[in-house]
């Protein structure tokens, strides 16, 4: 019986050979996996949303994988198309919509990222995310909502910093979501929609068509920037995250890259660039300047344990707020963020509440609890979780 190379993560051993190999041509794919060793690498896939880029990299790599668990790396990647092909209907609706309205939001994450994969259903889709001015959100609403859709989530007295959700309806389905983001933390665009703000750096957007309509996006850096950070203010840190940053990475190019990391420095965020890239690197085979390799992979920590890996199919991820407050880079920034994050509150929660006598209190009580953190679970479905 074959033995996987245990780096902690040692259900993904499979999973992570054949990425590396069908996405940067990087190590050699043994023969002699197991229907055990494939059943537990598609069960931690699935949990790490990492199952249609994995049917599509064994299908262009001609990988033979066991029938049960190729039952399941299809019925994700259909699943998967089947998303894609409603997002990208609703990216053209949308393009042509704002267009008429004279509007240009940006569209970033999501099929965005998605462009860089060699099959843009290869990257699990999620909500569609969309940038715009804060000054311009009522007219985007607008527009969404002659579009059909309805406001789910966000507005009250912080609309001008937290996302606004949309959502529709079809034939008794949810037939997709749609995140106005007025900023996304240090992420500004400026009222024309022509440049992307990081702070007080400013540069060009940039153009490309996605899903049949042409979309303003984020320059190569601050995608690169983006991406890393979300690394610690996403609170479900799938490792579909990294394999988005070594994606970039293989395609953005030494210039991109070195302003992206420019752009860290300056926002504090360079301890952040340096575990994700370190991550992706070692998840996948990448070459990384050694000026770049964060002091735990230097002193051996091993990349399942910097990745909350606990063991039996168990992999902890600490809050988005802990991440922040851990990595982030001065006193003030550190305070700033967790008064943005304490402060939140749902649709109208924030102008029910300000009038009233300890609405502040109430609301950081309520904050609380985005100190909790997120247990994934390496298991198939009906099943215990599987032992390594």
């Amino acid at each position: 019986m074959a033995t996987c190379q245990r780096r902690g993560l040692g259900w993904l051993e499979p999973a992570l050979i054949v990425l590396g190999r069908r996405y940067f041509r990087r190590g050699e794919i043994p023969s002699d996996w197991t229907a055990e060793h494939w059943l537990r690498a598609i069960a931690a896939a699935s949990a790490e949303r990492l199952a249609p880029a994995l049917g599509e990299a064994c299908t262009s790599e001609g990988v033979a994988v066991p029938k049960a668990s190729w039952a399941v790396l299809a019925a994700a990647g259909l699943e998967n198309c089947r998303r894609t092909e409603a997002q990208e209907h609703v990216l053209r609706e949308l393009g042509l919509a704002f267009e008429e309205a004279g509007l240009r939001a940006v569209l970033f994450k999501g099929l965005a990222l998605a462009r860089h994969y060699p099959a843009p259903a290869a990257r699990q889709t999620g909500d569609i995310d969309l940038l715009v001015a804060p000054g311009e959100l009522p007219r985007a609403e607008q527009v969404l909502r002659a579009a059909g859709y309805e406001r789910w989530g966000g507005g009250g007295r912080l609309a001008a910093r937290y996302p606004l959700t949309f959502g529709r309806h079809a034939d008794g389905d949810t037939a997709g979501t749609v995140d106005l983001h007025p900023a996304w933390h240090e992420l500004t665009v400026d009222a024309g929609g022509r440049e992307v703000g990081v702070g007080d750096h400013r540069e060009p957007l940039e153009s490309a068509e996605v899903g049949g309509s042409r979309w303003a996006l984020l320059p190569p850096a601050v995608e690169l920037y983006l991406t890393a950070a979300h690394v610690a203010l996403h609170n479900l840190r799938t490792l579909s995250v990294y394999l988005d940053l070594a994606v970039q990475l293989s395609t953005a190019g030494e210039r991109a890259t070195a302003e992206a990391w420019g752009l860290a420095r300056s926002q504090g965020r360079e301890r952040q660039l340096r575990h994700a890239m370190t991550a992706a690197a070692e998840l996948f085979g990448l070459d990384l300047d050694w000026r770049h390799v964060t002091v735990p992979r230097r002193l051996g920590v091993p990349v399942a344990v910097r990745l909350g890996y606990v063991g039996a199919g168990f992999r902890l991820l600490p809050s988005s707020l802990v991440m922040e407050l851990v990595w982030r880079r001065g006193l003030r920034h550190r305070l700033d963020f967790a008064r943005w994050v304490l402060g939140h509150a749902g649709s109208g929660e924030g102008q029910a509440g300000a009038g009233r006598a300890g609405g502040w209190l109430r609301r950081t009580v309520r904050g609380l609890r985005w100190f909790k953190g997120t247990v994934l679970r390496y298991r198939t479905a009906s099943s215990s979780p599987l032992r390594p």
